[in-house]
């Protein structure tokens, strides 16, 4: 048994490998169940963050098949405990996924049907969601007492799991932007599957994942009162209400060493939540609207056996009469905590609002570390193959977005005579005028000229304007705007510059 447990080896608190009860405490603090439970024995004590940790746990469980017992107690925060009592009394369909969970976990295939099936039939698990300490301790304490009885011989099980390519990049510092969450969401995974670097980590099967430095997300438009929930997020509308209190409220959570709410709304006795919606009340130009999570001393005595908080700030600024707010993430799971913390965050951004009359703008959240673990490299490619474009609107036809920097026109222009000459090759109509291709950029919504570029070639223009991005924030607008300077290039050359009309979005034809 030296070599068990087989996954999350740095990760499982493992005290007796032949003992059978394995203890599953989803979301509660692995440390604070190891010291409720210090003069017990047991197998061992693990995380079940998700229902994809239940393969994990079905894989280990043939490794050392003296597991007879799983006793689940803690916070089920993701709904992870239920998806475990669904597999136990429902088993898998014919593709492997849990019947009875409505946020459809998945069992993986290479573990097969009967090996699923032996282990649902071999192994209990004991529902103790919601009881108390004494309640767990008596339960161990009774069951660890039974000799152990290993149900088949030792067993491993082979793994596919695909292998993305990492595409070369700038590596550090990149801005995704959409008008909702599970937009933005989509393409943050879209730009880590593509560019994400690979990095060892502990909290996978094969310890790795891949990771974008210094990610950017800015949400402009999502409601916190209608959240608009596509069923490709791996969790409900019911998991977000349960976890909101986390963020919102300074409530304790019984197994859970701290929360976010507790270190913005009571951190040392001081509600810094609160304190932002007085000074916006008092100073709304302030620009020290910002609550911290970080208890120095506290935090880094459990950096290497506890958890730290991810949240590390949340800063507020009033600009143009709107709120707008940023938060800072030193490492976030972009799978399954990215899109709950916007919610949640995006909430406490409308309660602020609320409580100081102001409306609300945009929402940033900056992660340091923008991670996908191996264990979510499948279920990522499944939601980005089958959701993607159809979220984004794209199409062969139409991939049109607005860009806040503004809008471009291109035009032709008379300039004056042409020199006497012979007629370019193209032309259909010769024509003694000569003309110009000019392109201008207004401030969006009908606004000012901000800026015009002028020339009798595309490529005089290119030239002159290389700076383009300096005006523009969207690669799409940049590519649109070099088709048609082209465009109109051709239509000068043909000789019919009253042809042209420039296209609201890309066209195959002329």
């Amino acid at each position: 048994m030296n070599d068990w447990p087989i996954l999350y080896k740095q990760v499982l608190h493992v005290k007796d490998p032949k003992n059978p009860v394995g203890v599953s405490i989803m979301w509660t603090e692995r440390q604070v169940v190891a010291d409720m439970l210090k003069t017990e024995n047991y197998c061992a004590i693990g995380n079940l963050y998700s229902s994809a940790g239940i393969s994990a746990m079905i894989r280990n469980v043939y490794a050392n098949p003296h597991i007879r017992k799983i006793v689940l107690w803690g916070a089920d925060l993701s709904r992870s405990g239920t998806a475990l009592m669904a597999l136990m009394a429902n088993g898998v369909d014919e593709n492997f996924f849990i019947k009875g969970d409505e946020k459809g976990g998945q069992i993986e295939k290479e573990i097969g049907h009967e090996a699923i099936e032996l282990f649902r039939k071999s192994v209990e698990v004991i529902n103790l969601r919601g009881k108390s300490p004494d309640e767990l301790r008596r339960v161990v304490s009774e069951l660890s007492k039974e000799p152990p009885k290993p149900f088949t011989e030792p067993k491993t099980f082979p793994t596919s799991r695909p292998k993305p390519f990492t595409y070369p990049s700038e590596q550090i510092g990149f801005r995704i932007h959409g008008q909702t969450t599970a937009q933005t969401w989509l393409k943050i995974l879209q730009n880590i599957m593509r560019y994400g670097r690979n990095k060892t980590t502990r909290y996978t099967q094969e310890n790795e994942l891949k990771e974008l430095l210094n990610v950017m997300a800015v949400v402009y438009n999502e409601d916190p009162e209608k959240p608009y929930l596509p069923s490709f997020f791996p969790f409900s509308e019911k998991d977000l209400a349960t976890y909101y209190p986390q963020v919102l409220s300074a409530k304790q959570i019984p197994g859970i060493a701290y929360t976010y709410g507790q270190r913005l709304r009571d951190h040392d006795g001081v509600d810094q939540i609160q304190n932002i919606i007085d000074l916006i009340k008092t100073r709304p130009f302030s620009k020290k609207m910002v609550a911290f999570t970080a208890k120095i001393k506290e935090d880094w005595s459990v950096v290497n056996k506890g958890d730290t908080p991810c949240l590390t700030q949340i800063l507020c600024s009033i600009q143009d009469g709107k709120l707008f707010m940023t938060t800072h993430f030193r490492s976030q799971d972009m799978v399954h905590g990215w899109p709950r913390n916007v919610f949640s965050l995006r909430k406490l951004q409308k309660l602020i609002c609320d409580e100081s009359g102001v409306p609300m703008g945009s929402f940033v959240m900056i992660t340091h570390s923008a991670h996908i673990y191996s264990d979510d490299y499948e279920l990522v490619e499944k939601i980005l193959k089958e959701n993607y474009e159809k979220e984004l609107g794209y199409t062969s036809r139409q991939m049109f977005e607005d860009d806040p920097r503004g809008n471009v026109t291109v035009e032709i222009e008379e300039v004056g005579k042409k020199p006497v000459g012979r007629p370019t090759k193209y032309a259909e109509k010769p024509t003694d005028k000569e003309y110009e291709i000019v392109v201008k950029i207004y401030a969006p919504n009908g606004g000012l000229l901000l800026k015009e570029w002028r020339g009798k070639t595309a490529m005089e223009i290119y030239i002159d304007m290389v700076n383009i991005g300096e005006y523009l924030v969207l690669p799409s607008h940049a590519i649109y705007i070099g088709t048609e300077m082209q465009r109109a290039e051709f239509y000068i050359k043909l000789g019919m510059p009253e042809k042209y009309n420039q296209d609201p979005a890309a066209n195959k034809a002329l």
